[in-house]
């Protein structure tokens, strides 16, 4: 894409709605918490029990790769959860170094619970919106953020110290 005063002027336009849009959720957050009693969920905590509600038990290792962070970032990601009694940690039988990461019900429980708060939220927010509307901003949006995943952990620099510190 080349530059030119227009591209420039909508890049600019899509950047400043971009930072509104984060200090929106940030606020949203803060002020009105997230659903049910029980421990906020930060969204790679909320992450990362979206990525273990299948059932599928995760090493550190999966969940490090899958949500582009650190091993050892993973590692203190899980604690506060296991501690919370909404992960369970198992050692492989065979393999006593590798450790699975598992959702228990009261994990599932509460990604449900929160999922179905963002929706609510959702819901609301675009009650005004056709659903040919929602559509094309999903598929906006997905657009949107594989086109950032493979930019931004490209550079292996901006990857090192911002996104593996997640």
């Amino acid at each position: 894409m080349g530059t030119s005063p227009s591209v420039d002027s909508e890049l600019a336009r899509i950047q400043e709605s971009i930072a509104w849009l984060i200090r929106l959720g940030e606020f949203h957050r803060f002020h009105r918490g997230e659903a049910g009693d029980g421990p906020m969920l930060d969204r790679t905590a909320f992450l990362l029990l979206s990525r273990l509600s299948d059932g599928t038990p995760l090493t550190m290792g999966e969940i490090a790769e899958q949500l582009d962070i650190t091993p050892s970032t993973a590692t203190r990601r899980v604690a506060p959860l296991a501690d919370a009694g909404l992960v369970r940690r198992d050692r492989h039988p065979d393999e006593h170094r590798t450790v699975h990461i598992t959702i228990t019900d009261a994990g599932r429980t509460r990604v449900e619970a929160v999922r179905q708060a963002r929706v609510e939220t959702l819901r609301q927010t675009f009650r005004d919106w056709s659903p040919q509307d929602l559509s094309t901003l999903a598929t906006t949006i997905d657009r949107l953020t594989r086109t950032l995943s493979v930019e931004l952990t490209q550079d292996d620099d901006f990857a090192g110290r911002h996104l593996r510190q997640s």
